[in-house]
């Protein structure tokens, strides 16, 4: 961390900020994924070896006062939408105080509160390298542009027990990628001028015209606000455990410049316990629908239903962490239209070993294995089960 200038004595402005370099050598065997307009469940497939500059980020913090606090997070991603943009940025208030009742919020735009996983510089991982499919949803799809309260009490012993809400805009697509492209396994974090470019072969320009090629990540299409509501638990050093519903509130007939409302909503459950033997366990699930397009009976267009859950562990193994993943997830619909096929249901393992020298210097070697089921596929000529394999080895840079 950098610190431009310092509140000695209650002297504020305080500036800090921090950042990532994170450099990979990919070897994968996969299906083509998003950036080939594919159904594979990684961003990049194909069989084939990459060297490329992963993500640069840098985080800005701006303490106003012990009590206030601006946060902003910066981005270069590899074949991200605009070479550098943001991925959050908002106003905090995080009162000083010990034991009792606090309040405390934010304003701007910012991560809900769903991973246990992803709690390093810029959103990453210390534990691997690809997200989990449910934190990777979130990281590709989700933001809240808002407002959020948390009301915590916190007994002597560091004791906390919480609830929290927000109400929030900008999140009308959220869904879509579940719907068209399906779970899938990776770290990109979709920035404020965002758009996912759409699989390509499953008959979407013939069913949904006025649909652009590529959905705007963050955008408000009907007017009408979201938001979550959850409740949070934490022991310091033994467990953390926190439930949240989330429903973003769109218009499923709503539709402005190719873009579609998606009514998504959901429940989230994660839970972080530390174990004998300095092991870690992080499990996290998630469960909702998304719906888009007019009624026809009771019926919409496109209606499924989503699901995904799962279960790290990870422990100190000699210098370095030793983690492993294992996830499984799945989608279904019941829509009105059978010949575009949206069901799917799969599984992953992912194996990571990372090294922390000179405090600032981390390498990681990760092995990632996917298996999945997609009717889908057989629209572009493609087996329906599939098994994408990954390769990483990944030098990241802490500054």
């Amino acid at each position: 961390m950098v610190q431009i200038c310092r509140a000695d004595d209650g002297q504020f402005p305080e500036v800090t900020w921090h950042g990532l370099l994170d450099l990979r050598y990919q070897h994968s065997d996969a299906a083509p994924g998003e950036l080939e307009h594919g159904l594979g469940k990684l961003r990049a497939g194909g069989e084939r070896d990459r060297w490329r500059v992963n993500e640069a980020a840098a985080t800005l913090q701006v303490r106003l006062d012990w009590d206030w606090m601006v946060n902003a997070t910066v981005k270069y991603a590899d074949r991200q939408s605009a070479p550098l943009d943001l991925t959050e940025a908002y106003l905090a208030y995080r009162p000083v105080g010990t034991a009792g009742w606090r309040l405390a919020g934010r304003l701007g735009m910012f991560f809900p509160p769903i991973s246990l996983e992803n709690t390093g510089t810029a959103w990453s991982s210390p534990y691997t390298l690809s997200s989990s499919t449910i934190n990777a949803w979130v990281g590709e799809e989700l933001r809240a542009f808002g407002g959020e309260l948390r009301m915590d009490y916190q007994t002597e012993a560091g004791d906390k027990l919480g609830v929290f809400g927000a109400g929030l805009a900008n999140n009308d697509t959220a869904g879509l990628t579940l719907a068209w492209r399906g779970w899938s396994l990776h770290d990109f974090e979709s920035t404020l001028t965002g758009r996912l470019r759409l699989p390509d072969g499953i008959r979407i320009p013939a069913l949904f015209p006025k649909q652009a090629n590529a959905s705007q990540t963050f955008v408000e299409v009907d007017g009408r606000p979201g938001f979550y509501a959850g409740i949070a638990a934490e022991r310091p050093q033994r467990y953390t455990l926190r439930a949240l519903y989330y429903d973003n509130n769109a218009d499923p007939a709503a539709l402005s410049a190719g873009q579609y409302g998606w009514h998504t909503r959901f429940w989230s459950l994660g839970a972080k316990a530390e174990l004998p033997w300095e092991t870690t366990l992080i499990s996290q699930a998630l469960t909702g629908r998304t719906s888009m397009g007019e009624l026809l009976g009771d019926l919409r267009a496109v209606d499924v239903g989503f699901w995904s859950a799962s279960w790290l562990l990870s422990r100190p193994l000699g210098d370095g962490r030793f983690s492993v993943r294992y996830e499984r997830f799945g989608s279904d619909e019941r829509d009105y239209l059978p010949q575009e096929r949206n069901g799917e249901h799969g599984q992953a393992w992912t194996v990571n070993y990372n090294l922390t020298f000179a405090q600032h210097h981390q390498l990681n070697v990760e092995f990632s294995r996917i298996f999945s089921a997609r009717p889908a596929r057989q629209e572009r000529g493609e087996a329906v089960y599939q098994e994408d394999t990954l390769w990483q080895v990944g030098y990241r840079l802490f500054f």
